[in-house]
């Protein structure tokens, strides 16, 4: 009998004041035979909640949420692209898949900006941002 699980995550959509009001996280790993297993992290920051999914799942592909989106005050409420360099860091055999970018107005991450930080840092072999409507395999 194949076994499927899907697991609920935590995280932080900011942080200080603005993390308080923006409310509870919610990622998933989703895990089954024979398919590698997969970490959604949802609008959360680089935070000791993804850390601990990290290490706890040991997830194959991660799905991060990016674009460093912020209102006009405040710290992003997305992830940054030094967030995505600690989510590779944390799970260095793990592909990473960077999406949520450009998709709002209030998102200060373009892709073109990721994929130039990633180049310099060495991460282009672990980190994938599809464009808008790709998809991948």
């Amino acid at each position: 009998m194949e076994r499927n699980h899907i697991n609920r995550t935590s995280g932080r959509h900011g942080t200080g004041e603005i993390g308080e009001k923006m409310g509870l996280v919610s990622g998933f790993v989703l895990q089954t035979e024979n398919e590698p297993s997969l970490y959604i992290t949802g609008d959360t920051i680089w935070c000791a909640d993804v850390k601990d999914a990290l290490e706890t799942y040991n997830p194959q592909i991660v799905l991060c949420f990016a674009g460093a989106a912020q209102f006009s005050s405040g710290d992003p409420i997305t992830m940054t692209k030094e967030d995505i360099a600690q989510v590779c860091k944390h799970a260095p055999a793990a592909k990473v898949i960077v999406v949520h970018m450009e998709a709002w107005n209030h998102c200060s991450l373009s892709r073109q900006e990721l994929k130039r930080y990633l180049a310099e840092n060495n991460l282009t072999r672990q980190v994938y941002v599809p464009d808008d409507g790709e998809w991948v395999k």
